[in-house]
């Protein structure tokens, strides 16, 4: 079995959580799934450690949609979000290991059409 193309992860951290969402598929992930997956993980953390990263988040969230409006995003890509308040690492991770997230209708067809 092959590995699939468009991988990567969201990813709340600190010194003692751990918590993810992991995406390995075909096609890249679009605008929708990601924030799909921000919503999963928020639904992992308990409430604590939720408002603890509520900025995080938003960040994370802003910074998929200025992705996805400018074309996307292709691997790899790391961004951490993270907490200045705390002294835990507390942050919010975005992780492509490989292929792109976010692109256009238009350039996912132009993408299937070369290929």
């Amino acid at each position: 079995m092959s590995k699939k193309k468009h991988r990567g992860r969201i990813q709340a951290q600190s010194d003692h959580l751990e918590e993810s969402v992991s995406w390995a598929q075909d096609s890249p992930p679009s605008l929708k799934q990601g924030l799909e997956m921000a919503e999963e993980l928020k639904g992992k953390l308990s409430k604590k450690e939720l408002k603890n990263r509520e900025k995080q988040f938003k960040q994370l969230e802003r910074f998929m949609k200025n992705a996805s409006e400018a074309g996307g995003i292709y691997s790899p890509e790391f961004r951490s979000f993270e907490n200045e308040e705390t002294n835990d690492g507390t942050r919010v991770d975005f992780e492509l290991w490989a292929g792109a997230f976010g692109l256009s209708v238009v350039i996912i067809i132009l993408i299937i059409f070369l290929a």
